[in-house]
């Protein structure tokens, strides 16, 4: 009986969802607003770090541009030395480094040190200029001591420049460590107490999912398997818990049909087994039946000949020899039954497989056929395609299969006939087909041609028609292929059978 399904109305999915929402809410926004924070204070250090030292570099030059300017102006005056005039690139960047800092300006008193330098700047450039030596009627040495007294101020006023940027450089590094500092311990502790709260949510909600869990396994461990007895276990949640319940209570009604069909499905294999049995049994003492037939024509044969065959004419003993022969043949396609019973016993054992030639394969098993076929005045056409790749053969079980076509093609094939193995590949798989002129296979034994230990009433020409095509069969299946037959009687048979191109032999 179907348990009705009753709808989920508190899935776990949206229980887990609720409980994990609020944390997991809090942990963005905390993550968000500590992400921010940390971003401005970064980009503001950067801003003030990045502007002080702009305005230190550029008031440094400054100072070197000053001091190239002094020095050889100094030698020129104390020690007498040929005038060196001074260079307007350096009066561009001394005014350059100076307009630098002026762009630059972030602490306190550094707009005031600026303006004192551009100031003296617009003195210092046209004094430099006054004591250049080409400037006719103006004595250098007069202004000289201006120049030094304003060259000194300036250098005065950079250094007060830098130290200002300097400090502030410092103060920025340790309130930014400071802040940073603040703001990991304030999210440690922020995602701390969220992290605690996630770890207590999860705890309550895996204790209320885990329970009936837990429930529903205690109750199934008193389930054996194939009893045939399964209980209905009681649904006590609306969540996927309670579905789980329900679908197991499905399951133990479908166990309960399977094991009814597997009872019956044993039974018929059971009997299948005990027909299978009964048919081998009768197909063993039918062969062991006419092994005795011709055995015991074959021992009259040549005891006759042997305790009077002097004394018989020349005509009866070459009756008495030919008998033998027939019964040597017919105990040889019997011994030869007997054979394959062995060799489909052990058909079921897994055997490696090798990449060969087909072609080779092919020239090399039907070498003693083609000498039989001459003899019997009965022509072999052997027709592979050209090109074919190796192919990913059993290479014990596999020529059997050819040699086994083609002699019972031999077998049932009369003087004259012609029998032809074609071989092919078409897409992924290699075609096999052995084609013969002889007699060909009632209709009546077609359906049953492949089946094992099946007896047919047609066993002439010292062969058979059963265990051997079982075998054919049995080892094409254990390369991934098929095989089927078409035959009309009085005209032939066409076997064909095919095998993937990449196999692995299965047992």
């Amino acid at each position: 009986m179907e348990h009705k399904e009753s709808p989920i109305r508190h899935p776990i999915r949206i229980k887990i969802f609720l409980v994990s929402l609020v944390p997991t809410l809090a942990l963005l926004v905390a993550a968000f607003i500590n992400n921010q924070y940390l971003n401005a204070l970064g980009y503001s250090a950067e801003q003030i770090l990045s502007k002080n030292y702009k305005s230190i570099r550029a008031a440094q030059e400054a100072r070197k541009t000053l001091e190239e300017i002094r020095n050889p102006l100094l030698g020129q005056t104390y020690h007498a030395q040929s005038a060196i005039p001074v260079s307007r690139e350096m009066l561009r960047i001394l005014s350059a480094n100076l307009n630098v800092c002026r762009e630059n300006i972030t602490e306190p008193g550094e707009r005031e040190l600026i303006d004192k330098l551009i100031e003296s700047y617009a003195i210092y450039e046209p004094l430099v200029k006054s004591l250049q030596p080409n400037l006719a009627g103006i004595n250098p040495h007069d202004r000289f001591s201006d120049f030094l007294v304003l060259t000194t101020k300036m250098v005065s006023f950079i250094d007060d420049l830098v130290a200002i940027n300097e400090s502030a450089m410092e103060r920025a590094e340790q309130d930014t460590s400071l802040l940073a500092s603040q703001a990991q311990r304030n999210t440690a502790i922020l995602f701390g107490v969220i992290i605690t709260g996630i770890l207590v949510l999860s705890y309550f909600l895996s204790y209320r999912i885990a329970k009936p869990i837990m429930t529903l396994a205690d109750q199934l461990l008193t389930t054996k398997e194939g009893s045939g007895l399964y209980p209905a276990v009681e649904s006590r949640t609306n969540d996927e818990i309670g579905y789980l319940t329900q679908s197991f209570n499905r399951l133990f009604n479908r166990l309960k049909q399977y094991d009814q069909h597997r009872d019956e499905i044993i039974a018929s294999e059971q009997e299948k087994v005990r027909r299978g049995e009964e048919a081998k049994g009768k197909f063993i003492a039918d062969i062991s039946h006419q092994l005795k037939t011709p055995m015991t024509s074959l021992a009259m044969s040549i005891g006759m000949l042997n305790s009077h065959g002097e004394k018989f004419a020349s005509d009866k003993c070459v009756k008495l020899i030919a008998t033998a022969h027939d019964d040597c043949n017919r105990l040889t396609a019997l011994i030869n039954e007997l054979v394959d019973i062995s060799r489909l016993e052990a058909m079921s054992q897994p055997r490696p497989k090798e990449t060969l030639d087909i072609t080779v394969v092919i020239k090399e098993c039907l070498a003693p056929l083609m000498k039989q076929a001459e003899t019997r005045g009965v022509t072999i056409e052997i027709e592979i395609s050209g090109n074919l790749p190796h192919m990913t053969i059993d290479s014990f079980r596999f020529p059997w299969v050819i040699t086994n076509l083609v002699g019972n093609a031999l077998r049932y094939t009369d003087r004259g006939g012609h029998i032809r193995l074609k071989v092919y590949r078409q897409r992924s798989r290699f075609y096999f087909q052995c084609t013969d002129t002889g007699s060909g296979i009632d209709p009546r034994f077609l359906p049953h041609i492949f089946d094992r230990f099946t007896q047919f009433s047609e066993r002439g020409k010292g062969g058979t028609i059963g265990l051997g095509l079982a075998i054919v069969k049995d080892i094409i299946e254990q390369h991934g292929g098929d095989i089927e037959v078409e035959s009309t009687v009085g005209a032939g048979t066409c076997f064909t059978f095919w095998i993937p191109e990449h196999t692995e032999c299965q047992a």
